[in-house]
């Protein structure tokens, strides 16, 4: 029964002592210690971001087509009609295949073309005939001093020239269609479509498709972040699936909104990407993160350190003795993770951006400051705890 009792008394002290320690029974001093959480003003660079997300685009797609000159399409555009039937010699690439500008691709038979371009010359030589009859004509009425006849030699001078003209531009068409019987890559690129079999007639629509070998991004960027867009921003692009980080440039912005579904109003805008790596096909989602600002080589401090507003900020520091004052501050570039200090602190001093009550739940308010606004507390024994990457030390 004592030992019992004697029990009930410990318990019943170890409950008064964990009250006195809880509601500062202790001593004052225990009360009011405040941890803070600091860290240095460092020297480095604040950039403002806007991310989105799209997918790799060949930046240009050619069509190639028998008898035709190259066409840029974007895959909806119809091919040109050729004039004639073009039967397939022979076929040199496959999809896949990465070709160089001027290499030959597939060619045709051009036996029909040979035939036409026979006729065509022999109909310019006739018209070079007729004109120098006309030319003649002319020049005989003209002597004559017969205006009648000098007026219908003149009709038939013109005539003459137009059929020459005409003939011309016949030969010279099939010419050209002869020549193009032979499909030459346009473009270093690679070849994305093979639509045609040796010994047979080319269908409709493009034989060959080639695509270059550079790349665009176009992603939808919110009505909010576009007034901070601008040509010729510099952009990161991030291909997880082959695991490269790319350099980008903003080419377009549409003024149009974005036919997105989903009821954000947004705008397209396109990133030229440099240098992408054989590896990058068409179709692959991207990560684009587009810099609108930037400051390089400046005092920095995290934002969350930031007490106040625009035009008036401040920052609390902790000097050497573990004494906290407030300091004001000139800001120049703010994001939601850094600030640039113009002036009011030197490299290295301490700046408070928070105590260990948030590491507990509690959280800041961004650049106004810590919640709570500016009351933060003080006037006693201060501990200073570094978060992930900070010092640690005790001042008193």
């Amino acid at each position: 029964m004592k030992r019992k009792i004697l029990a009930l008394v410990v318990l019943v002290a170890i409950g008064i002592a964990a009250m006195a320690v809880t509601f500062g029974g202790l001593g004052a001093a225990a009360a009011t210690t405040t941890q803070y959480l600091t860290t240095p003003a460092t020297l480095g660079d604040v950039t403002d971001e806007v991310a989105a997300t799209g997918s790799l685009a060949a930046a240009t797609t050619y069509g190639l087509v028998f008898g035709a000159d190259p066409y840029l399409t974007d895959g909806s555009d119809d091919a040109p009609q050729a004039d004639r039937t073009w039967p397939v010699k022979d076929v040199l690439v496959k999809p896949g295949d990465r070709v160089k500008a001027g290499d030959v691709l597939a060619t045709a038979a051009t036996a029909d073309a040979q035939r036409d371009l026979a006729t065509a010359t022999a109909d310019l030589r006739t018209a070079n005939i007729n004109l120098t009859i006309a030319k003649e004509r002319l020049a005989d009425a003209r002597d004559a001093n017969d205006t009648d006849a000098e007026r219908q030699a003149l009709i038939g001078y013109y005539a003459a020239v137009n059929q020459k003209n005409k003939a011309s531009q016949d030969r010279g068409a099939i010419q050209r269609e002869i020549k193009a019987a032979t499909l030459r890559a346009p473009i270093d690129g690679v070849v994305t479509a093979v639509n045609i079999t040796k010994g047979f007639d080319t269908p409709a629509g493009p034989a060959i498709l080639i695509a270059s070998t550079t790349f665009t991004v176009t992603t939808d960027v919110v009505e909010s972040d576009l007034a901070d867009i601008k040509i010729g921003q510099t952009a990161a692009v991030i291909v997880d699936a082959i695991g490269a980080e790319l350099n980008g440039t903003v080419t377009a912005i549409s003024p149009t909104v974005s036919d997105s579904q989903t009821g954000v109003v947004s705008y397209p805008v396109t990133i030229m990407v440099a240098n992408p790596p054989e590896t990058a096909r068409t179709g692959m989602s991207a990560d684009v993160t587009i810099t609108t600002a930037s400051a390089t080589g400046v005092l920095t401090i995290p934002s969350t350190a930031l007490q106040g507003a625009s035009g008036d900020y401040a920052v609390m520091v902790l000097d050497a003795n573990g004494t906290t004052r407030m300091v004001p501050v000139d800001v120049g570039l703010v994001t939601n993770a850094m600030a640039e200090i113009k002036s009011g602190l030197t490299e290295g001093t301490a700046v408070v951006t928070g105590t260990t009550a948030d590491l507990l739940g509690n959280s800041f308010t961004g650049a106004g400051g810590f919640r709570g606004g500016v009351a933060i507390p003080g006037n006693g024994p201060v501990q200073r705890v570094e978060g992930p990457g900070f010092k640690q030390s005790v001042g008193n």
